[in-house]
């Protein structure tokens, strides 16, 4: 709803109504119902005939005594009339009939249905229902083992189950008891007096309904959600039957015994009934019509059927007469070519409906059998008006002959004022259950567009799908696509064969002229064998080109055909089969309305499309349903006007959808803004790739076991039917077309309002007293698009919450698109009473939408333990509610912040983060600045390239500083001794001894000076220098060879910073270090090869390497590159990672300790020495 003043649409139904269980038959007369049909399956064996025809007698009559003193002596049973399946032998013997059967063509849609057991209700009696509140349903069904009782407690047993489906069938109530799980409709609630949970049901013996003073409006029950609370007694008395004080009660004392009329279906009668006034002489009109009558006649009609024709204009004539088709191709060809070859001069103004009528009746009656039940399909313009003299005498006679009258308006103009398009016949068809299909006038010039003849075809094909029963063999249209001319091309397209059709396949291509199919036909089948051309046929009386294939292949056909058609003709591909006898995919559409005029314009009766998709006697689920709306006609550039597509939904949300799983989809015809026309309504159903299920028959589940056994009590179904067990279903599709709908506009003020919500559910958590709601979003125009906002209410009664009364809940989120689910917590700060929920949904332009189900929630008092006050939302707002009446004075708002303090939160949380950024920023700056600023000093100190070698000739003198300096400074006050050729062990380790604290690496504790060094935090390394003439990258200064540069002392190990160029592992000993392995000759002599062992609890023993021993080379080819026996792997230090400083860490002087044992690497050593000899970050320390 965009604007105030905006289009509004008057939709008009141009097709009757096809209830399932068509009402209009059944009528409560003098306190007697009358016209009620009951059908027992084809599915049920016949050696079950006397078992259940002896139960159904008892059970009827059981019933009626049952719904006489319900309705207190105002309503029981007169007249019923029983369909037998046309496969059963009905002699007496077997079935105890004591009068013979009549036969007879009636195909009236059953009111109760005597089937197998349902998967989840199994043999107990339940009705359908698509429709609110007051609103008949579709049908009951019950399953025949309910009639196979053998006493009379059982028969009373299955009336009493009967009469509370007959409760919801015919007057429009619901259950009135919870289930088990069921989130909507509970089986408990707390009583609102006693505030003590109970039972939700308010039946005790099976009462079919709450009397008034038993009936509970709190109790969250299917019923009070649909109803508003209503009492079931106060829709009763607003039904049909008993509005305005009809149907009063009667005097007697007990009620009718109904006489029950066995009848068995037999063929199907249908006359043909074509205009041939003056109006059909325009274009290819009449060619049109005596084509598609011929493909009619040929190719649709059942076997067995009986077929005439009468043609009428200002009078009527047979002519063919009413025959019997079979098999004979020449019976077939005699009707589908009885036509006149042209059309009468007779103007259409002078025709006469009437006399059609009253000659096909005359035709009916030659025939031997009995006409009752027939079918005549009237082909007319409609464009005129029909006097209402004989409109009702002809809706006598079709009533009286119990006739259902099909209409195909041929052809139909495309006006803004087409809304009488067929004035006149809408009483006549409604009334007897038929069906009107409109073909749009699509002419160019003298000449008729082709799609305007096979659109003829299909309405044929519709009306006698209609008129018959679904045994019949009447074929399925698979395909049906147009390939526009005027290029020549070749149409290529594909269709499935699935094992829901038959195994007979006809493939069909219609042309305008015969010139326009080139000489390229193929037909592919889905192994990839072309179908010969010896299976193809030509029928020029009916354009047609068609294949049989008596055995299809199931899968995917490919077709290609030569295109030559005109630019304003083409070409039309279909393919059409029967349907399965394992495998019926049934599906049937309706529309909530029972006239053909509905006022869209009535907010109070939007046109809500339903779809029943059934496989046999079950329900299919999860299918993908679509209904299409497509204007006929052309736009200003010549083309077709683009369709709207409506996906219908079985989901049970309550609006449109009362149940969920029930195998019903629907769905609001949307908005058509400002697209005045004719709008064609079609449905199209397939297996949702693969997504589709069907329950399984005859598993019941732990919920719906023995229903009312005994005086166990129903568990199913509330707003959804729990199937426990379902099985995929293979790939099918079916299409279904349902009529035409004249659309329009007018600027008026906009009042289509959003949908109710019927599934709103309330839930306490008890740890932190949050309430949360729950509920599916409606829409803007009814369940289209999302609403403009929400108006919720917090009351202390239900009355008061349904009133709309007690506290707004402010801050409500936004709504969303429909059919999405929104939640929202708040706060109640009352405790130890109910709490009652309201909510509804308003558009832009005002409209509200109804009130919601009332929810209600029990608020004890919380937990000792504090819980938080607030949560956050997906749509966090908050305001504290505005009282609007006397109630809960206790202040309830939606958890969270409203808009205001959520960008307060936000813009303090931001700045907070900008000012951590800056600071962050600056001190990144100021240590950046820092470490280049050592590293130059560094640099202008320490020259030389990164290969290591051991030194021994030379020395460092280091003075001594009460703090040692950190591993990230360089070294301090540095003295270099004069450089010796050698120097004896016993000076080497005064010189050692003397300095040995002097180190710039980590200090250890005096404690552990006797531990072994591989325990220790500093690790043993040789004296370690860096030579060369290759001044560091970063230094300033240039190369100056010298032999005696600043000692690089390693630092520590540790988990942040490796140890330098390795680590080791820290419980390998010196006998565990590998051998050394001699790569060269040594540049040193022995004396300078001396070193120490300190080993613990003895003193330090010398060790002297030969002349052999290895040492390091400053060639660094010669370095091992595996050290996985004794080295951990070496990681090097993330990049700009600072080093520890260990600045503040007083020098201890130790005692007289050794100097360290070279490791002893192996040759894979290199990699890893390598990689750290490279890092100039490392400081350079020469140890003696």
């Amino acid at each position: 709803m965009r604007t105030a003043m905006e289009t509004l649409l008057f939709m008009c139904l141009v097709q009757a109504t096809l209830v399932l269980g068509y009402q209009g038959d059944l009528r409560l007369v003098d306190n007697g119902y009358e016209g009620l049909v009951v059908s027992i399956s084809d599915h049920l064996p016949q050696q079950h005939c006397n078992q259940l025809i002896h139960g159904l007698k008892n059970v009827l009559s059981a019933f009626s005594a049952e719904l006489f003193k319900s309705t207190q002596a105002r309503a029981s049973l007169r007249e019923v009339t029983v369909v037998l399946p046309h496969t059963w032998d009905t002699d007496s013997l077997t079935c105890s009939l004591t009068s013979p059967i009549t036969i007879s063509a009636v195909d009236t849609p059953a009111h109760i249905r005597v089937s197998s057991n349902h998967p989840v209700f199994g043999a107990r009696p339940w009705a359908q229902q698509s429709q609110g509140c007051g609103k008949s349903g579709d049908y009951i069904q019950l399953g025949g083992n309910l009639l196979r009782g053998t006493t009379n407690e059982s028969y009373h047993q299955a009336a009493r189950q009967l009469l509370g489906e007959w409760a919801k069938f015919r007057w429009g109530v619901f259950d009135e008891r919870g289930y088990e799980n069921d989130p909507l409709f509970p089986a408990t609630f707390r009583d609102p007096t006693s505030n003590e949970p109970r039972p939700t049901s308010c039946l005790e013996n099976d009462k079919p309904f709450c009397l008034p003073n038993d009936h509970v409006p709190e109790a969250p029950t299917k019923h009070n959600a649909q109803c508003g609370g209503r009492a079931a007694w106060d829709i009763i008395f607003q039904s049909q039957d008993f509005y305005g004080d009809r149907n009063l009660s009667s005097n007697k004392t007990d009620a009718m015994i109904p006489t029950i009329h066995f009848v068995q279906a037999g063929p199907p009668s249908i006359v043909l009934i074509v205009e041939d006034t003056a109006v059909m002489n325009v274009q290819r009109r009449w060619e049109f019509v005596r084509k598609a009558v011929r493909r009619t006649v040929v190719y649709d009609m059942p076997d067995g059927a009986y077929v005439g024709v009468v043609v009428f204009n200002s009078v009527a004539r047979t002519a063919t007469a009413l025959a019997k088709i079979d098999s004979d191709s020449d019976i077939r060809q005699r009707i589908g070519s009885s036509l006149p070859r042209n059309p009468s001069q007779i103007p259409e103004s002078h025709k006469c409906l009437l006399c059609g009528l009253q000659e096909a009746l005359r035709a009916l009656d030659s025939q031997a059998s009995d006409a009752t039940g027939a079918t005549v399909i009237f082909v007319t313009t409609g464009t005129s008006s029909t006097p209402q003299r004989e409109l009702d005498e002809m809706t006598h006679l079709a009533t009286v002959r119990q006739i259902r009258i099909e209409a195909i308006v041929y052809p139909v103009m495309e006006h803004i004022d087409s809304t009488h398009v067929n004035k006149g016949l809408e009483s006549l068809v409604s009334a007897t259950r038929g069906s009107v299909f409109t073909v749009m006038d699509e002419g160019v010039g003298n000449d008729s567009k082709l799609s305007m003849m096979v659109a003829l075809m299909d309405s044929f094909l519709g009306a006698v799908r209609h008129s018959t029963s679904s045994s019949s063999k009447v074929p399925l249209l698979v395909h049906n696509k147009e390939y526009p001319g005027g290029i020549a091309s070749m149409a290529k397209g594909t269709f499935t064969i699935d094992d829901s059709f038959g195994s007979d396949l006809r493939f069909f291509i219609y042309y305008a002229d015969l010139g326009h199919v080139g000489n390229t036909v193929d037909l592919i089948m889905p192994s990839g064998k072309k179908v010969t051309s010896a299976s193809m046929q030509e029928d020029g009386d009916a354009n047609v080109i068609y294949i049989n294939v008596p055995d299809a292949e199931r899968g995917e056909w490919v077709y290609q055909i030569e295109n030559r058609a005109d630019s304003h003709q083409g070409l039309i591909m279909q393919a059409t089969s029967s349907e399965s006898t394992a495998r019926q995919i049934s599906l049937k559409v309706w529309t909530n309305t029972k006239s053909m005029v509905t006022g869209g314009h009535e907010p109070s009766i939007p046109i809500i499309i339903y779809a029943e998709v059934m496989d046999g006697e079950v329900p299919v689920l999860n299918s993908r349903v679509v209904a299409k709306l497509r204007r006929l006609g052309t736009n200003a550039t010549g083309s077709n006007y683009e369709p709207v597509y409506i996906d219908l939904y079985d989901n049970g949300f309550g609006d449109p959808d009362i149940t969920g799983g029930d195998g019903i989809y629907s769905r609001y015809i949307p908005q058509m803004t400002g697209l005045s026309g004719q709008y064609e309504l079609s449905v199209s159903v397939d297996n949702n790739n693969g997504l589709s299920n069907k329950p399984i028959s005859n598993v019941v589940t732990r919920h719906s076991r023995k229903f009312y056994e005994g005086n166990e009590k129903r568990m199913c179904c509330g707003s959804i039917i729990p199937y426990e067990h379902v099985t995929p279903l293979k790939n099918f599709q079916r299409f279904e077309t349902y009529g035409v709908l004249s659309i329009v506009s007018q600027t008026l003020k906009d009042t289509m309002p959003p949908n109710r919500i019927l599934d709103l559910k309330v839930s306490l958590d008890p740890l932190t007293s949050l309430v949360t709601l729950r509920w599916t979003a409606p829409g803007n125009d009814y369940d289209w698009g999302k609403a403009h906002h929400y108006d919720a209410y917090l009351s202390e009664s239900w009355a008061q919450a349904k009133a709309l009364g007690g506290e707004i809940i402010s801050g409500m989120p936004i709504p969303v698109t429909a059919g999405t689910e929104q939640s929202v917590e708040i706060i109640v700060n009352t405790y130890d009473q109910i709490v009652y929920v309201a909510i509804r949904a308003i558009d832009e332009s005002g409209n509200k939408g109804g009130v919601s189900n009332v929810a209600a929630v029990w608020m004890p008092q919380p937990p000792t333990t504090t819980p938080p006050t607030t949560t956050s939302t997906p749509q966090p707002t908050s305001l504290l509610i505005e009282s609007i009446s006397s109630g809960i004075t206790q202040p309830v708002r939606v958890a969270g912040l409203d808009i205001e303090e959520l960008a307060l939160v936000i813009g303090a949380a931001a700045g907070f983060l900008l000012i951590i950024a800056i600071l962050a920023t600056f001190c990144l700056i100021n240590v950046v600045r820092r470490r280049r600023y050592q590293q130059k000093k560094e640099n202008n100190g320490v020259e030389g390239n990164r290969n290591i070698m051991i030194k021994t000739n030379s020395s460092l003198k280091i003075e001594q500083d009460k703090t040692s300096d950190s591993v990230d400074s360089v070294v301090k006050n540095v003295e270099v001794v004069p450089t010796l050729p050698s120097w004896s062990a016993s000076k080497l380790l005064q010189e050692h001894e003397r300095r040995f604290s002097t180190t710039s690496g980590p200090l250890m504790d005096a404690q552990l000076a006797g531990f072994p060094y591989q325990n220790m935090q500093q690790d043993p390394y040789p004296d370690v220098t860096l030579t060369g003439n290759n001044s560091d990258p970063n230094s300033e200064t240039n190369s100056v060879a010298q032999s005696d540069p600043p000692a690089y002392q390693p630092s520590y190990t540790s988990d942040s910073y490796p140890g330098y160029p390795y680590a080791y592992q820290t419980n390998n000993t010196h006998e565990d270090l590998p051998p050394y392995t001699p790569q060269g000759p040594s540049s040193q002599n022995s004396q300078a090869s001396t070193a120490y062992m300190h080993e613990l609890g003895s003193q330090p023993s010398i060790i002297q390497y030969s002349q052999d021993s290895p040492v390091y080379s400053n060639s660094l080819a010669s370095y091992p590159t595996d050290v996985s026996g004794f080295v951990q792997p070496v990681q090097p230090p993330p990049m700009y990672a600072g080093y520890p400083d260990i600045s503040h860490q007083q020098q201890v002087i130790r005692p007289k300790m050794p100097p360290p044992i070279a490791p002893k690497p192996n040759v894979n050593m290199r990699s890893a020495i390598l990689t750290t000899a490279l890092d100039p970050k490392r400081r350079n320390v020469t140890q003696v």
